[in-house]
This record gives C-alpha cells, sequence and structure tokens, in this order.
C-alpha cells in the first residue's frame, strides 16, 4: 500500500515538486477510501500547516494519513444502505431507476449519463434490483 499511496499523492500534485498543497490532504484520503470527517481534516491540517499556506512531502503527509485511518469509520454495506434510505420517499424499499439516475447525475460526485448507462447494464446483466433494505 506505501507505493501505491506514494503513487496516488503524486497525482495530486500539480506543481511537479512531489509536495500537495495541504488544503489537498482530506482529498488524496478520501481518494484511498478513508472517509474522514471535516473536523479530522482541520485537526490534521491545523498540526501540519495551521495557516494553510504549506505545501507538504509524502513523508510528512503519510504519519498523518495513517492517524486519521485509525480514526475513521470504514464504510460497511450497511452504512450504504442506511445512507440510500434517505432516498427511498415511498417508504417502499427500493429506488426506481429514474430517483437513481437523478442521485447519481446531480448530487455528490456526479456522474455522466454514459456512466450511469453503464450501471443500469451491469445491473440488469445480473438481473437483480437495486433494493434498499
Amino acid at each position: 500500500m506505501g507505493e501505491e499511496l506514494k503513487d496516488g499523492f503524486s497525482l495530486f500534485d500539480k506543481v511537479g515538486d512531489s509536495n500537495i498543497e495541504c488544503s489537498q490532504m482530506g482529498d488524496v484520503m478520501r481518494a484511498f477510501g478513508i472517509n474522514p470527517t471535516n473536523a479530522q481534516i482541520k485537526k490534521a491540517k491545523d498540526g501540519v500547516d495551521p495557516e494553510g499556506k504549506k505545501r507538504i512531502a509524502f513523508n510528512r503527509f503519510l504519519p498523518v494519513f495513517e492517524t486519521v485511518k485509525k480514526d475513521s469509520k470504514v464504510m460497511t454495506f450497511e452504512d450504504y444502505v442506511e445512507g440510500m434510505k434517505v432516498f427511498d420517499r415511498d417508504l417502499v424499499g427500493y429506488l426506481n431507476s429514474g430517483e437513481l439516475r437523478h442521485l447519481l447525475t446531480f448530487m455528490g460526485e456526479k456522474l455522466s449519463d454514459d456512466e450511469v448507462d453503464q450501471i443500469f447494464r451491469w445491473i440488469r446483466g445480473r438481473q437483480r434490483q437495486c433494493a434498499v433494505r
């Protein structure tokens, strides 16, 4: 994971000096599957760069990442199901494809229509419903 993390870190280096902006720390963490809270990110940034003006190297970022990772809750399938229940307005236990398409194309990290079509083809190919329990 160390080399993979270092490679991913370098993708956020927009200057080419092997550093990232402190403001990008949360983005890098999320890119590697941890879901830090805004408070965790602020605490991490304040510990590295209270003024928010510095760029940091990977060797300075890694211990911060490991600390936040240790303190972050790993999302489970059940967590995602609970999140989807918010969008089940009719309380029927599922979302219709139109509702799901709207969520995927207009909220959060927006997907393109082509990406959503690809997801729906994958689901239809397995003949499963996107059910919310």
